[in-house]
């Protein structure tokens, strides 16, 4: 017999075996400490090869009847003709799984002290213990970013109140809060009488700037008085809606060139207007309509330096036309 036939034949099997039996068993033992569920892997396995060789007796018994239920799951287990124990794959699945189930019961009773290769190794008794421990740590660190969202959600919340305790009311103009100012005026005090801010509220175009507005004119404001044009230069650039910031550059440019004054701008030529022309200016179509329907005349002039003409809502309009 050549040696390679031997070792094919006779030495590779057993390593096969040996090799698949002590990786199975030193898996379970590993995790023994964490997973004892897995010793019953082993039962099951060593269940399905008794389930497997019990069909195969009865199907020795009932050959003769003809084709049987057993016959069929036995032919998707194993080529035919049998028997199962026969077949090399079987042998070698059958054996791996009694070597398995014996050391696995060995594992099983050396459980608390981490299994039979860790309580025989500290070695790897460090290690198991260490693997282990970042597991742990890990579920420690969810549970505690867990405990900490609230407490995160808390220190949020009393910053946004300190941040209100610390604003002016002409802030929250600015900002357009009318649920504030409404509070405010429902505990008796007066509104911020800023109308830059009040500019600023209204450049938020917030759904509710309108009743924004007949808060301020049912506690006696005069929309159709003049207030100052919008400038992001006075502002402090404040502004941040791009339709404003676009027509005011446009506008400033008109007037740079109506004047042939290089570093003014519309706010330096006319210093007030009404609202109205703040709208067109803010490229606000449904305040427009709205102040329209208050009473504000589009076509009421107001003097402005530099040019040989008074200027206008309409005029506005026009020259920011497309």
């Amino acid at each position: 017999m050549k040696i390679q036939d031997f070792v094919r034949d006779h030495v590779s099997p057993v390593n096969t075996v040996v090799f698949s039996s002590v990786t199975l068993a030193g898996i379970l033992d590993f995790l023994a400490p964490r997973a004892p569920f897995l010793a019953w892997v082993s039962y099951a396995l060593a269940g399905l090869v008794i389930l497997a060789m019990v069909l195969e007796v009865r199907a020795l018994r009932t050959v003769a009847h003809g084709d049987t239920w057993s016959l069929r799951a036995l032919a998707r287990l194993r080529q035919p003709p049998g028997p199962l124990w026969k077949s090399p794959a079987w042998q070698v699945f059958g054996i791996v799984v009694v070597v398995a189930l014996v050391l696995g019961q060995v594992s099983r009773a050396r459980a608390d002290s981490g299994g039979f290769i860790a309580s025989a190794a500290p070695s790897v008794r460090n290690v198991q213990a260490l693997l282990l421990g970042v597991q742990q740590d890990t579920q420690h660190i969810r549970q505690t970013v867990g405990n900490m969202a609230p407490k995160v959600d808390a220190i949020q919340a009393s910053v946004g109140t300190m941040e209100a305790m610390l604003k002016e009311p002409r802030d929250f103009l600015a900002e357009g809060d009318y649920p504030y100012l409404q509070k405010l005026v429902a505990s008796g005090k007066k509104l911020p009488q800023d109308q830059w801010m009040l500019l600023l509220g209204l450049n938020q175009k917030r759904p509710d700037r309108f009743e924004l507005l007949r808060m301020y004119m049912d506690n006696g404001l005069d929309i159709r008085q003049p207030v100052p044009v919008m400038s992001n230069v006075v502002l402090g650039s404040r502004i941040n809606d791009l339709p404003t910031l676009r027509n005011l550059d446009k506008l400033d440019a008109w007037a740079r060139k109506r004047t042939q004054l290089p570093s003014i701008g519309l706010a330096f030529v006319c210093e007030r207007m009404d609202l109205l022309a703040y709208a067109y200016i803010a490229d606000d179509k449904p305040l427009a309509d709205w102040l329209i329907k208050q009473g504000l005349n589009p076509k009421q002039e107001y003097p402005c330096a530099y040019i040989d003409m008074p200027m206008t809502s309409q005029n506005v309009q026009a020259l920011l036309a497309p």
